[in-house]
C-alpha cells in the first residue's frame, strides 16, 4: 500500500473490525477473533510505517519527503462488520452481497456527511497514535 500511493488522501474501508465489544467465549468466537487480529496486524503495521514516514518527512530528501508530509488517512467504519462472524466471509449469496453493498453505501454516506469537507485538507484517522502504542 505505502509504496503505491498516488494520492494525498488514502481512504481505508476495513472488512474486519479492529475492535469488537465483549470477550470471545466459545471456540468458534475465539478462532474468529484470532483470524481478525492476525488479518489486521498487517494493516496496523502498514499504518505505523505510514505514520513514521509522515513524522520523519522533513528528513526524507526530495519529492518523496514532500509526498509523505502531505499524506492524509481516513477510515470508513461500518457497524455491521461487528455483527458478522467468520462464516460471512464464505457467504456468496446474492442477497447477502446486496445487503453488504447497501450497508457500505450507508456507511459511506455517514462518513461523507461527517468528514466530507475534511477530504483533501486533513486526516480523519490519527495514525500517529499507533506510534505511541509501539
Amino acid at each position: 500500500l505505502v509504496g503505491e500511493l498516488t494520492s494525498d488522501d488514502t481512504i481505508l474501508i476495513p472488512i474486519n473490525p479492529v475492535e469488537r465489544p465483549g470477550t470471545p467465549r466459545t471456540p468458534a468466537e475465539i478462532l474468529n477473533r484470532l483470524n481478525e487480529v492476525s488479518f489486521n496486524a498487517v494493516l496496523i503495521k502498514e499504518l505505523q510505517m505510514m505514520a513514521l514516514l509522515r513524522r520523519n518527512a522533513a528528513n526524507i530528501v526530495g519529492e518523496e519527503g514532500a509526498e509523505w508530509a502531505r499524506m492524509r488517512v481516513h477510515i470508513v467504519r461500518n457497524p455491521i462488520m461487528n455483527k458478522l462472524g467468520y462464516s460471512s466471509k464464505l457467504n456468496a449469496e446474492w442477497e447477502f452481497l446486496s445487503m453488504l453493498r447497501e450497508e457500505g453505501r450507508k456507511a459511506g454516506e455517514v462518513f461523507l456527511a461527517e468528514h466530507g469537507e475534511e477530504l483533501g485538507h486533513t486526516s480523519t484517522l490519527d495514525i500517529d497514535q499507533l506510534l505511541a502504542e509501539l
